[in-house]
């Protein structure tokens, strides 16, 4: 009996003992399985730029760390990318290629790239805002884009000749095209365009380049308020049409054979309110159609205006002061009216402000002069002066000289506004009186 009961003893602990067993393997097997999380991609050190582009949603904004991302990324959707102080893309090759897209906002951002730093290709509506390209072989190139902004783009490229580097922003086959507050220095080209149609260039400083704005084949151009030092030459437009360059400052662009604006086969442009000066040549203007140059400052220039095959070319209303020449031209003649010459020497009789004779823009001594600068020191030698004073008196009948019918006789106004608050006089006068004091107490 002893036996029978310790053995249902022992036979009762052991299914005592299984029982957890039993549940945990019920419970576990019944339980809902855990879903898997959603893929994501970790921001650390680890990720790449391009893992950041490709998790993010067509239509979303990236925002980027402080920090510097390298390698070569592809935008092909609409994304927005934001950049933070500090946030750099550094490649080996190109650092950016956008393409077959629309929407794409970059902003922000430092780029150092050894090739190109931005490609883009078949892009609508791009806007590129707020960027810094360490530029080595080129900046931005665009091809078959449309609604292309830039905004405050700024580009420096590596000391050394131009003829080694390319250009800052290139734009090919495109139509609209604005850019505003752009910074570009030491390029081949500052801007160069081509085939474009639809083009604003706004308060940009463009400086020590080949050209400063080489603009091709390109319809409905606006360029204002640019500021162009010191390139070979400033602005270079050939076979354009509907053109408007106004309020820019054109200035120093005078290496040998170095032009401030160079014109070639356009036709309707509109160039006023500007100023050309320290230029060796400051407009060279060829094969022109339906231009008019008003109201414009041409100062210490070498030769202001020089023009070849375009007999529709007016100027009004301009200024010309401290120039070498002011004018050469072919035979195909130029017209001039109303303009203010500081070489003029005729009297204003009558006080219209307009001179009582003609004002003769062209000299030969001028045309030698231009071609041999060394020749300056002789401006004023009795021998030139009766040269001068021959060509003043043989007009009749020869195209080649320009002549202005109706000088302006400009007074100019060279007096300063003078002024001093009671504040300045005050503090002024403490100080006079400090002095006088402290000189009497050395003596």
């Amino acid at each position: 009996m002893i036996k029978i009961i310790r053995i249902a003893l022992i036979s009762m602990c052991c299914a005592l003992l299984m029982m957890p067993f039993q549940v945990f393997a019920h419970t576990h097997h019944q339980e809902t399985p855990i879903p898997k999380a959603k893929p994501y991609v970790q921001t650390g050190e680890k990720s790449t730029l391009q893992k950041l582009i490709d998790a993010t949603e067509p239509g979303g904004t990236l925002l980027l760390e402080g920090r510097t991302y390298r390698g070569t990324v592809i935008i092909s959707k609409p994304i927005t990318i934001k950049g933070s102080k500090d946030t750099k893309i550094a490649s080996l090759d190109s650092a950016i290629t956008i393409s077959n897209t629309n929407n794409v906002v970059i902003e922000d951002l430092m780029i150092q790239a050894e090739n190109i730093a931005i490609i883009g290709e078949e892009v609508d509506s791009l806007l590129l805002k707020n960027i810094q390209v360490e530029q080595r072989k080129a900046g931005i190139q665009l091809t078959n884009s449309s609604g292309i902004t830039l905004e405050n783009v700024d580009i420096i490229g590596e000391e050394g000749h131009f003829s080694t580097k390319g250009h800052a922003i290139a734009i090919y086959k495109s139509k609209g095209v604005q850019a505003a507050d752009c910074d570009i220095w030491r390029v081949m080209d500052g801007f160069y365009l081509e085939q474009v149609d639809n083009i604003t260039l706004k308060n940009n400083s463009i400086k020590e380049g080949r050209y400063a704005v080489h603009l091709m084949y390109s319809d409905n151009v606006e360029i204002t308020t640019n500021k162009l030092e010191s390139n070979m030459t400033g602005l270079m437009i050939m076979v354009a049409n509907n053109v408007s360059i106004y309020e820019n400052q054109i200035t120093k662009n005078n290496t040998l054979n170095s032009l401030g604006v160079y014109l070639y086969d356009d036709e309707d442009v509109d160039f006023h309110e500007n100023v050309l000066s320290e230029n060796t040549v400051a407009m060279s203007i060829e094969n022109t159609r339906n231009m008019e140059v008003s109201n414009n400052e041409f100062s210490t220039n070498g030769t202001a205006i020089q023009a070849k095959k375009s007999e529709t070319l007016q100027l009004v209303d301009n200024q010309f002061f401290g120039n070498i020449l002011t004018m050469r031209t072919d035979r195909k003649g130029v017209q001039l009216h109303h303009n203010f010459y500081d070489d003029y020497a005729g009297k204003d009789y009558d006080g219209d402000g307009i001179g009582d004779t003609k004002y003769i823009a062209t000299n030969s001594f001028g045309q030698w002069m231009v071609r041999k600068p060394v020749y300056q020191y002789f401006i004023e030698s009795p021998s030139v002066v009766i040269l001068n004073l021959m060509d003043t008196e043989v007009t009749d009948g020869d195209t080649a000289i320009q002549i202005d019918e109706s000088p302006v006789v400009m007074k100019k106004n060279t007096s300063q506004d003078i002024s001093i608050n009671a504040w300045q006089l005050g503090c002024s006068l403490v100080v006079l009186m400090a002095i006088l004091f402290a000189r009497r107490k050395l003596r």
